[in-house]
């Protein structure tokens, strides 16, 4: 065993010791309900004093979020709602280990260093995002599609055994609210903010019958265009409708169906689309701009924002079914079909390096032209109440996806997907105190690439066995502790095609092996919450992809030029030796009913390893060694390659943290007014594994700061919320190459919220 994994099992060990002491002396916390499975609420149980308890089911089982043996996070979707928080940058703004970025056409989420910025619907991300259960290799509903939410979990690391999509990096899961039996209820949100931000939502529960209920909701958002000149409005609209038919405790069946509209200059749009700027080095851009989205001297070159048009529309339909035999077993069947569709208009002004004279051009495409999504799943598992916890299950995963000009040509290369996965997971208590864990997963994937051009298409099978051991210890009735070892695993794929020798260029399989070590602590009578996790990531086939030109690809006479549409010349693709190691603590303390502090805070050493093993990068010149990176050189538009053995991966600073602090006046006539605030800050980071020499890629260190405030009064029929973020109206770079994307500047807003 090396010495990193030595010293982590080391700290863990001593912070597991010191803790069990105070831990032994508490009061368990308040019971709680843990009937029910994937569509429970997040259950809170209130105290005279102290912190509530939270359920959720990152297990896929509905249990205490303090007994789950990972570090998982909860947003409840309250706050969602209260503070307009749409888009994935903007929720998870300020989680320290978290890094999320915009991106065209949708986004990426990187969970301490895991990631890979791989483009919107080029590939399965390492990080899945979950609606409902059902993952998306795109991403059009993240634009609107976070309304009606009841809380969104996230677990970092490697699910292979217990979620279909085998996230090597982990899973963000969107729970929506469910329709009720017996309630007639309702409620609608209106929100008001700078940048002509108007945003509503609106849900309906209705009972037609004992048996059966019914939910709709619907969200419409409009907001201008943070960057001037250029950038992209955010306008779009969602429905979605639920139907639950529960003839017996036994019995669940839940049909559902969502519509969501792109319009506007919205996510989807190139060149422009989010807030794109031209490149800049290191934080020059908050150095030289009073405002850091309004470029006064940057000429588009009669390019307007009005130019990029986006109408993309997404139709998701799910069904579910879920059936308890016995007081043993419940079965649960999943089954969707996701269908995308739309076109969008570009405009640019030409030239090299970006995009910086020239004549106006413009062009239309049909992104998805079509895309077809089609997943299910079927599980077996343990009853509610059950003392051994266990899941059995099948996955089944396909997507195709073709991009069309106006012509109806195809542009670029036809990709699609096919998965198979068995899986199983227990988690078996010994005695009272200990329980083991012990899961294991075989998948069988199918790559499929057809170039733009020709009639052959190429395919890749893929295939991984993962698994998953480990315990945990109830050091007390309010401490445990536990370990794990997991496995998960990113299918290799196909990318470029090589005239020469008539073959498609491929990359390997992404492997993520995870040893993780936490300790979670009720202490004090309820009031301090202490939760900590040490963590190691070995990583081996990265996965990475990027466009860059220049170079002059096998069996091609000219060099490949931007926006290239020969086979050749597609996204190149590389595979690279990496490691996480790191430390996360999260702490809540309420000291009274009326305040509740918080600190959350992480530690990352994210590297890719000095000694390389084999690495493909398409046109690098020969090497003896080396893992060449290729790229464009942002000033002079120079192909450039850099050997990235020993750097930083993206997106991972040292040291993030979060400080929150809320406290609730409440008044005679029970009315209540909460006010809080949080202050973000991240040490510098690169936000591209490219670390040259202009600083292009270096996002220096920062801190963001936000306020928040909501009162309600005694009928709660009712209430008010206004929000600040980003005070300081700090331009934070999130990605770069061959353009650069910066977060939200300063947003204010406030919202009405009613219940009937």
């Amino acid at each position: 065993m090396s010495s990193s994994k030595l010293i982590l099992l080391s700290l863990g060990t001593a912070i597991s010791l010191l803790a069990v002491p105070a831990a032994w002396s508490q009061v368990a916390p308040a019971p709680v309900d843990m009937t029910g499975t994937e569509g429970v609420p997040p259950a809170q149980v209130d105290t005279d004093t102290g912190l509530q308890d939270i359920v959720v089911t990152a297990n896929r089982q509905a249990q205490n979020l303090q007994k789950v043996s990972a570090a998982v996070q909860v947003i409840d979707g309250t706050k969602l709602k209260d503070q307009a928080l749409t888009s994935i940058g903007q929720i998870f703004q300020n989680t320290p280990s978290i890094n999320a970025t915009s991106q065209p056409g949708g986004y990426s989420i990187n969970i301490r260093g895991q990631g890979g910025d791989l483009p919107s619907g080029s590939a399965q991300g390492s990080v899945a995002l979950e609606f409902d259960g059902v993952y998306n290799v795109l991403s059009q509903a993240t634009t609107v599609g976070f309304f009606d939410v009841n809380r969104i979990e996230v677990l970092p690391g490697p699910q292979s055994t217990r979620y279909g999509p085998n996230a090597d990096g982990g899973v963000v899961n969107v729970i929506t609210n469910d329709p009720v039996l017996g309630s007639y209820a309702g409620n609608a949100a209106l929100t008001v903010g700078n940048y002509g931000l108007v945003r509503g939502e609106i849900s309906q529960n209705v009972p037609i019958s004992d048996t059966l209920a019914v939910r709709v909701a619907g969200a419409a958002i409009h907001r201008n265009s943070f960057l001037e000149p250029g950038g992209g409005n955010a306008i779009g609209q969602s429905v979605r409708a639920k139907l639950l038919y529960q003839p017996s405790d036994a019995l669940k069946i839940k049909l559902q169906y969502q519509w969501d509209h792109i319009g506007g200059t919205g996510a989807g749009v190139e060149p422009y689309g989010i807030s794109k700027v031209a490149p800049y080095s290191g934080d020059s851009i908050n150095d030289l701009y009073g405002n850091p989205w309004n470029h006064g001297d940057f000429s588009t070159n009669g390019v307007d924002a009005d130019d990029n048009t986006a109408s993309i529309h997404q139709q998701t339909v799910l069904g579910s079914l879920s059936y308890g035999f016995s007081s043993w077993a419940a079965l649960d069947v999943l089954a969707s079909y996701v269908k995308t569709s739309g076109k969008q208009t570009s405009c640019y002004a030409g030239g090299p390096p970006w995009l910086i004279g020239g004549d106006k051009t413009c062009y239309e495409y049909n992104e998805f032209a079509p895309f077809n999504q089609y997943s299910a799943e079927v599980r077996l598992h343990n009853a509610a109440g059950s003392a051994v916890v266990w899941n059995v299950g099948y996955y089944y995963f396909d997507y195709s996806r073709t991009t069309r000009n106006a012509a109806g040509s195809i542009l670029g290369s036809t990709s699609g997907t096919t998965t198979n996965a068995l899986f199983a997971d227990v988690t078996y208590p010994v005695v009272d105190r200990l329980r083991l864990i012990a899961g294991a997963r075989q998948s069988w994937d199918e790559r499929r690439l057809r170039p733009n051009g020709l009639e052959q298409a190429f395919t890749l099978h893929p295939n991984h066995t993962d698994y998953r051991v480990g315990e945990e210890f109830d050091l007390s009735p309010t401490s445990m502790q536990y370990f794990t070892l997991t496995t998960g695993y990113r299918p290799g794929g196909l990318g470029g095609y090589n005239a020469v020798t008539n073959s498609s260029y491929s990359f390997n399989n992404e492997v993520n092996k995870a040893y993780e070590f936490g300790i979670k602590n009720r202490l004090f009578g309820n009031t301090l919450q202490l939760n900590a996790d040490l963590f190691y990531y070995d990583q081996s086939g990265y996965q990475f992809q990027d466009a860059y030109h220049g170079y002059l690809a096998p069996g091609e006479t000219t060099a490949c030029a931007p926006g290239d549409q020969r086979p050749a010349c597609a996204a190149q693709t590389f595979g690279l030796a990496a490691y996480s190691l790191g430390a996360e603590a999260q702490i809540r303390y309420s000291p009274t009913r009326s305040d509740v502090f918080g600190l959350s805070a992480t530690y990352l050493k994210a590297r890719f390893r000095n000694k390389q093993g084999t690495c493909a990068t398409l046109g690098a010149p020969a090497s003896s060694g080396a893992c060449l990176i290729g790229y464009n050189d942002q000033g002079t538009d120079a192909l450039l390659f850099v050997d990235i053995a020993g750097a930083v991966q993206p997106h991972s600073p040292k040291f993030a943290g979060t400080i929150t602090y809320n406290h609730t006046f409440s008044f005679t006539s029970g009315a209540h007014l909460t006010l809080g605030g949080d202050v973000f800050h991240s040490a510098a980071y690169l936000v591209h594994p490219v670390q040259d020499s202009s600083g292009y890629s270096y996002q220096p260190g920062y801190e963001q700061y936000n306020l928040n405030a909501s009162y309600s009064p005694a009928s709660d029929k009712w209430s008010l919320s206004a929000y600040a973020r980003n005070l300081s109206n700090y331009a934070v770079k999130q990605s770069t190459l061959p353009y650069t994307i910066i977060g939200d500047p300063l947003t204010v807003g406030a919202t009405v919220n009613v219940h009937w």
